[in-house]
């Protein structure tokens, strides 16, 4: 005899030896591998594209210094200067200042607002500020009240340099402007526009922020200073330096100019450095292609040794849903596993037919003994031949009405005595026994009783129960209704879902004593009341359920205007459709 293996050993085995020990000395080699090369190349990407943007930056500060000496070199602001002295034309003076501020300065982008103040009135200030929609003379009362004192105390200590000052979150590039003595007679501020400058350190990869340091001092927060200024050697004035480990990474950069040392330091987002090695694509890509013949073996085993028994599992477990009691599997005696689960539910499979099919036929005697011991209660069927001479003894001497009234009564007695033995019969012939007892009610209210229908022909096909809606409409007709006040009928029949609904409305109140009783005769298995049609409506809720389960019955409660709504529901099955 085979013997039979375990699967947890063979499932472990083939992983190991055929996927698990391979892949890990491949990941492993191509990791390092990879992760070097990326690495440097990134190194070069970022230090490359930090050199220019860090160009262009310094080029953009360095204009707006040459710009701010264009004041000193340019004749106009010292004759128009000379002339006031002589002249003392202020408003000439404004208008000269004004023109000259303008044409060198509000067209500069990266210029603010340009502001600038004779030494000998320094309570005077003339402005400019850019024609940039972003700019407006917020920018002139911003220097006026938070950087005009600072200013104008910095300025002399100055002398022929520039400075930058960080005031409220602006950045002012100050200036002396000299006359042929090297005294100072005026002094220009502009206020630098850093998102302009600084615009292009977001193109870096991986930016995420960044700062400007002159002579070791941030000219973009005061109270900052520069980390890096000693710390690394020379040759990060030629080229960018490149920093990362695990939490940060940045690029650091300085630059000489106008006898000042500009130091550039960004910020980077490592996570998205990472993310951003396309490279990792195409090692995993390597490793997919050694992989495929690894996972094909692998899928090849799961599927022949655990993923086809148990289809067959579940193929059987459909069976036995669908009620195929005692289906049975090929069981294979290649796992150990399998072969006991299978003889298992081969077994279980077995013993669940025998035992379902005693019960059934227990339950199925049952079921017709009590049907036909609720269907015995119903009137006996003898009357019937004494109903046919009494209807032609009426028809010979011409009484029709009362003719026509013991047909519909026979109607009812063949219905009670259900010659052909048949349980279910056709929704059609249930509502004739229903016509039939109607009519004889209409006979005996006259005017005073009105039916209203509303049925879907469609089911009129649909097998049910005998003589199911005749006695919940004698209720309504005996306890329901208000007769002194016109009684009023409605008798539903429609479909919802696979259940036959079928309603029977009349215009009376249930009480509370009416309450008691509908709870006694259909919920409770003993009842004070015994008459034949309280008993009626406890057979129809009894054999209903006895038929479809406890899903179907009947209920009688109130709707909104207060009539009584007595409620029949019938399961449909495929068979009842046709």
């Amino acid at each position: 005899m085979k013997k039979r293996r375990q699967l947890k050993w063979s499932m472990i085995t083939m992983l190991a030896v055929g996927w698990f020990i391979p892949l890990l000395i491949l990941s492993v080699t191509v990791f390092f591998f990879v992760d070097y090369q990326i690495n440097k190349q990134l190194e070069k990407t970022i230090v490359t594209s930090s050199d220019k943007v860090v160009e262009i930056c310094q080029m953009r500060i360095d204009d707006a210094v040459a710009a701010s000496k264009s004041a000193s070199y340019l004749p106009a602001l010292r004759e128009c200067y000379g002339r006031y002295l002589t002249d003392h034309d202020e408003n000439k003076l404004k208008q000269d200042v004004a023109l000259f501020l303008t044409q060198q300065y509000r067209y500069n982008t990266d210029i603010n607002m340009t502001a600038l103040y004779f030494t000998n009135d320094p309570e005077t200030i003339y402005y400019c500020y850019t024609n940039d929609n972003r700019v407006s003379y917020t920018a002139v009362q911003a220097f006026k009240e938070n950087a005009k004192e600072t200013v104008q105390q910095h300025a002399p200590g100055i002398d022929t340099d520039i400075a930058f000052l960080t005031i409220a979150d602006r950045v002012y590039l100050v200036r002396n402007i000299m006359d042929s003595k090297f005294h100072a007679y005026a002094v220009i501020v502009m206020e630098l526009n850093m998102e302009n400058i600084l615009m292009g350190l977001d193109g870096v990869w991986g930016f995420k922020a960044g700062d400007v340091f002159v002579d070791g001092v941030s000219i973009l927060n005061e109270d900052v200073s520069d980390p890096y200024i000693d710390v690394f050697p020379q040759r990060i004035m030629r080229s960018s330096h490149y920093e990362r480990n695990l939490s940060e990474a940045y690029v650091y950069k300085k630059v000489e100019s106008n006898r000042h040392r500009f130091s550039y330091m960004i910020l980077l987002d490592s996570s998205v450095i990472v993310s951003e090695m396309d490279t990792i694509k195409y090692v995993f890509y390597l490793l997919i292609g050694f992989m495929v013949p690894l996972i094909m073996v692998i899928f090849w085993f799961f599927h022949k040794r655990v993923n086809m028994p148990i289809r067959l599992l579940r193929k059987a477990h459909k069976e036995i849903e669908k009620e195929n009691y005692g289906y049975q599997i090929n069981v294979d005696d290649g796992d150990e596993e399998f072969y006991d689960l299978g003889n298992a539910f081969n077994s279980m499979s077995n013993t669940l037919k025998n035992q379902f099919e005693k019960n059934y036929l227990e339950e199925l005697a049952l079921r017709d003994a009590n049907i036909m011991a609720l269907q015995s209660q119903i009137n006996p069927h003898f009357l019937n031949n004494t109903l046919e001479i009494i209807n032609w003894e009426a028809r010979l001497t011409g009484n029709y009405k009362v003719s026509n009234m013991i047909e519909a009564l026979s109607t009812m007695l063949e219905a009670t005595m259900n010659r052909k033995k048949e349980q279910l019969i056709p929704l059609a012939e249930e509502l004739g026994y229903v016509e039939a007892y109607l009519y004889i009610i209409a006979q005996r209210y006259g005017d005073n009783f009105q039916v209203e229908k509303e049925i879907d022909e469609s089911l009129l096909r649909v097998k049910v129960p005998r003589l199911i809606i005749q006695p919940i409409i004698e209720n309504a007709v005996e306890h329901g209704m208000d007769i002194r006040h016109k009684g009023k009928i409605k008798l539903t029949v429609r479909k919802e879902e696979q259940m036959l609904v079928i309603e029977v409305m009349d215009n009376g109140k249930l009480t509370q004593e009416s309450r008691r009783k509908i709870d006694e005769l259909l919920y409770t298995e003993s009842t004070t009341d015994t008459s034949s049609l309280s008993l009626g409506i406890r057979n129809v809720n009894k054999r209903l359920k006895i038929i479809y389960g406890q899903e179907c019955g009947l209920t009688i409660k109130s709707n909104k205007d207060d009539y009584t709504v007595s409620t029949i529901l019938v399961k449909i099955d495929k068979e009842g459709e046709q």
